[in-house]
């Protein structure tokens, strides 16, 4: 059969559309082939022959393998009539030769003298099969015996005919398909790289990482030159005198400071195991301790403020 052609080709390209037409149409067979109506007429009627031969033979084998099963599968079928059918069948089959057939000409006779009922119960037994085999060629709706023939025909078109064309049309559409999502795929892959170009190793990334190592060779410069103008350029010696001169006074006043403290705490320790007797003296003189206490205190913050 010609290739399938999506419809889109054929809209963009209207002579090919013509063109292709007219080959399916006048030139070509469905499956590809020269289209020859002589020989295609020869070729029908040929096909025609063969089919019904071919009917034929389906309907005696048919015919043969159901009168064989016949006396297994049919409850009204008399018990006499069993070996007849039986015998007959053998013949029928080929499995008596001729010479043996004169033998047994009075069971054939008894069997065509009977034919009515083994008709009536074959025919039962077809009935039953056809059945079947409508069950089978629509499980969704009973199909009639008389409308088979026609639901295989049905069957046999969409297996031939039309399940292949949608097949085709199902390819071209997965192939689209493929196409379009490669094509989105490798938009994909452009775009991831252009973001990692951008961002890890493009010149956006080299741009922060110069950036960042460029402050961070600033910075050690400044503290280079922090420190060599430390060295070059010391504090003034009146500076570095006065500075010294003030620490020196300043532990030497706090010294002081904490050694009047110890002494006015241990003056109030005695007042304090002196006992009653001199609790009144011990009062007042509390009051001047804890004056004197907090004015010392006072001096060693203004000491340690620098005032």
């Amino acid at each position: 059969m010609l290739p399938p052609v999506d419809n889109s080709t054929l809209e963009r390209n209207p002579n090919f559309d013509v063109l292709y037409k007219d080959l399916c149409a006048r030139k070509l067979n469905p499956d590809g082939s020269t289209r020859d109506t002589k020989k295609q007429r020869l070729h029908g009627e040929i096909r025609q022959s063969l089919t019904t031969y071919r009917t034929n033979l389906h309907t005696s084998q048919i015919l043969t393998r159901t009168l064989s099963t016949l006396p297994s599968r049919s409850p009204t079928l008399p018990q006499d009539l069993h070996s007849p059918i039986d015998l007959v069948t053998a013949q029928l089959t080929g499995q008596i030769p001729p010479s043996d057939r004169d033998i047994l000409a009075a069971d054939t006779q008894f069997f065509l003298s009977n034919i009515d009922i083994i008709s009536s119960a074959l025919s039962d037994q077809l009935a039953t099969t056809a059945t079947l085999l409508c069950k089978i060629a629509d499980s969704k709706a009973t199909t009639p015996i008389d409308e088979l023939r026609l639901k295989a025909e049905e069957i046999r078109s969409a297996a031939t005919l039309d399940l292949p064309k949608e097949l085709a049309a199902s390819k071209v559409h997965l192939a689209n398909s493929a196409h379009t999502l490669l094509t989105l795929h490798l938009s994909l892959l452009q775009t991831s790289i252009l973001i990692l170009e951008r961002t890890q190793h493009g010149a956006l990334a080299r741009a922060t990482s110069t950036h960042a190592d460029h402050i961070a060779a600033r910075a050690t410069l400044l503290s280079l030159q922090a420190k060599i103008h430390t060295h070059a350029h010391p504090p003034p010696a009146e500076f570095v005198r006065a500075l010294r001169n003030f620490r020196t006074e300043q532990g030497s006043s706090e010294a002081r400071l904490k050694d009047r403290e110890g002494l006015a705490r241990r003056t109030l320790e005695l007042y304090g195991r002196a006992g009653e007797r001199g609790m009144r003296d011990l009062a007042g003189r509390k009051e001047v301790l804890l004056g004197e206490i907090r004015r010392v205190e006072g001096e060693i913050e203004g000491l340690e403020r620098g005032v």
